[in-house]
């Protein structure tokens, strides 16, 4: 029995994009992030800072949980009332 490695390798995969309004788009890339990625440069993720939550929760932009299939609907933004 062999114990050598065999060497770590990427393989190209293809995804398809889709977008509401959109047509469909045929990508191919190492991983779905990085097919996303070359579909949406002009998306930008950061970390929020507590000025942004907010001025967003203020405006009423509901926090959207991945894993969810429904934004979690804000009561009451922030704490902040009028």
């Amino acid at each position: 029995m062999s114990t050598e490695k065999r060497p770590y390798v990427r393989t190209l995969k293809t995804y398809v994009i889709s977008q509401t309004g959109e047509e469909d788009r045929l990508v191919r890339a190492f991983t779905p992030a990085e097919a996303l990625r070359h579909c949406m440069p002009q998306l930008q993720v950061r970390p929020a800072t507590h000025d942004d939550i907010i001025e967003l929760m203020a405006a009423g932009c509901p926090v959207e949980t991945v894993g969810y299939g429904e934004a979690i609907p804000v009561i009451e933004p922030a704490g902040l009332t009028d």
